[in-house]
């Protein structure tokens, strides 16, 4: 509750406007009840980039659980095409520009970073299989690709919202699989 409460707040102030009264407040709680359990206001940050995180890869989950989907399906859940993915991944980037500068969260984000690719190798391999297409040579150079431009398609959006709608970002990430030979 307090994790999400501060994923909110970050979506709509900034990483460095947040404080520990807005989440408190939005939680339903005293900051009090914040502290005992968060050793500090880092502490609550790094719980909301961890559930920032976690919502993307829920969404990417269900879809794959379906059995019915296409790698491009699965994908299209990191792209902020609604109000949920859209505060998870902006949380997602207000954190990046703070990893310049602290090491620690540096790491942090380096760490999603590697669960992020192999999340998108696990889903590469097991679409090449359900196509039974060869698995590229390259794997971990194609899923940075795919990671890479996914992140530059997430900025975008975020960024230039009423330029890259969601029918856009889907168009170009379609494009982008399919000059790269993963979609018929």
């Amino acid at each position: 509750m307090i994790a999400q409460a501060a994923v909110a707040v970050i979506a709509e102030k900034g990483l460095e406007a947040t404080k520990l009264t807005d989440i408190a407040r939005l939680a339903g709680v005293t900051t009090g009840a914040v502290t005992h359990y968060f050793s500090d206001k880092d502490a609550v940050l790094t719980a909301a980039l961890e559930l920032a995180y976690d919502m993307m890869f829920t969404h990417m989950e269900l879809v794959s659980a379906s059995g019915n989907c296409s790698f491009y399906e699965i994908i299209v859940q990191a792209l902020p095409v609604n109000d949920d993915s859209r505060t998870a991944m902006s949380v997602w980037l207000a954190f990046w520009s703070r990893s310049l500068a602290e090491p620690r969260v540096a790491d942090q984000q380096i760490e999603f970073h590697h669960r992020w690719h192999s999340k998108v190798k696990q889903e590469l391999i097991l679409h090449c299989e359900r196509l039974a297409i060869a698995i590229p040579n390259d794997l971990d150079d194609v899923c940075e690709g795919i990671t890479a431009h996914v992140n530059g398609l997430i900025i975008r959006a975020l960024v230039d919202a009423s330029d890259w709608p969601e029918a856009r970002q889907r168009k170009v990430l379609k494009t982008y699989l399919s000059q790269i030979g993963l979609l018929a």
